[in-house]
């Protein structure tokens, strides 16, 4: 069994490498949400314990263009993002993760159970139960700016089953509580498909999955409406990550098979995907190019791309810095003062720090 799609121990880890082929470190600590958060269960206390955190501090800069003419500034304050996870292993059949999450940005702050699960190996066959993220999406990412795509991740109080074929490909079925539904105080239950495949060394991964209800996504898309749709949008999701040392090439796309017949005609079919390639010249720095396009998802740009740097100067210390310009379909999306956005330039650092 598997108990997440993606898993990479985070840097302080011996085998953690920028590609799972190569010797090399890896240069960021985590490359997606999935393996954010197994960094914050990286130290190893006891033999049935482990604990740990990852911090993140970052600060974004935008400046909107609008067809006006009329351009405006975005610069919020720094964002502080805290991951602190607890892991009891008992005997390699048993598990239990419990992951907090606190964020603060100035004008809000909150604080979270991210993920609270038991799990159970028996050989082949696995099976997760709590409040957990669903395997649907990888959402990979070698920037401090996550992809547009990442409006379909996941999460809630679900049952997942795993099983595993030539100890290569992982076939997961989950089931999990509906907060999107037809009627008022009526609890649905949703579901989803992973299928996944890894080569021997891990160098290649090819996924692809399928979610029965896309409103249930943690950006809530349904929530203006309350939560309560007309009709259930499934997606489809397929991710690639290919090591070729010193590079790494990753591929994502994500869609809705069916429109949201509560959205106007021109945003009611999100489609987005994402495609990076990063470079690692040596083992402490990676640069990383990106081109991603959305259709239909609501206020985002129709093509966006950009470059990306970070350096790591301790194993478990991290610094990202990222460009990206973004434009927009004409028409589509509008800032704060009703104007129509042409393009956007923006930048973004970040610090992390695992422990």
């Amino acid at each position: 069994m598997v108990l997440t799609p993606n898993i990479v121990v985070y840097a302080q880890n011996e085998s953690f490498t920028t590609t799972e082929s190569s010797a090399r470190k890896p240069v960021r600590i985590y490359r997606t949400p999935e393996e954010r958060r197994e960094a914050g269960l990286g130290k190893q206390v006891t033999e049935w314990l482990k604990i740990g955190g990852v911090v993140d501090v970052e600060k974004e800069y935008r400046r909107n263009n609008s067809v006006a003419r009329r351009d405006t500034s975005e610069d919020p304050d720094p964002e502080l993002a805290l991951e602190l996870g607890f892991e009891i292993q008992y005997d390699e059949w048993f598990e239990a993760e419990v992951l907090f999450a606190i964020e603060e940005n100035g004008r809000r702050h909150y604080q979270e159970l991210d993920e609270g699960l038991i799990g159970i190996d028996l050989a082949d066959f696995g099976v997760k139960l709590g409040q957990l993220y669903v395997p649907f999406g990888a959402y990979y990412s070698h920037f401090v700016t996550g992809p547009l795509l990442e409006f379909g991740q996941t999460r809630g109080t679900a049952l997942q089953l795993d099983y595993t074929l030539w100890d290569s490909l992982e076939l997961a079925g989950y089931l999990f509580d509906s907060k999107a539904d037809m009627q008022k105080n009526k609890n649905e239950i949703d579901w989803g498909l992973n299928l996944e495949y890894k080569s021997e060394d891990e160098s290649m991964v090819l996924g692809a999955g399928y979610l029965s209800d896309l409103a249930e996504s943690q950006d809530e898309l349904l929530l203006d409406f309350k939560n309560r749709y007309l009709r259930r949008v499934p997606a489809l999701n397929a991710y690639a990550r290919l090591g070729m040392p010193p590079f790494e090439l990753t591929a994502e796309v994500l869609k809705a098979i069916q429109r949201f017949k509560e959205f106007e005609k021109n945003a009611n079919k999100p489609f987005s995907y994402n495609v990076e390639l990063a470079y690692f010249p040596v083992d402490f720095l990676q640069f990383a190019v990106r081109l991603e396009s959305s259709r239909e998802v609501a206020d985002e740009p129709k093509w966006q791309y950009g470059v990306a740097g970070t350096w790591r100067p301790l194993d478990n210390l991290s610094i990202s810095i990222d460009y990206l310009h973004g434009r927009y379909k004409k028409g589509f999306a509008f800032d704060d003062r009703d104007n129509a956005l042409h393009s956007h330039h923006m930048i973004g650092t970040q610090l992390t720090v695992g422990f």
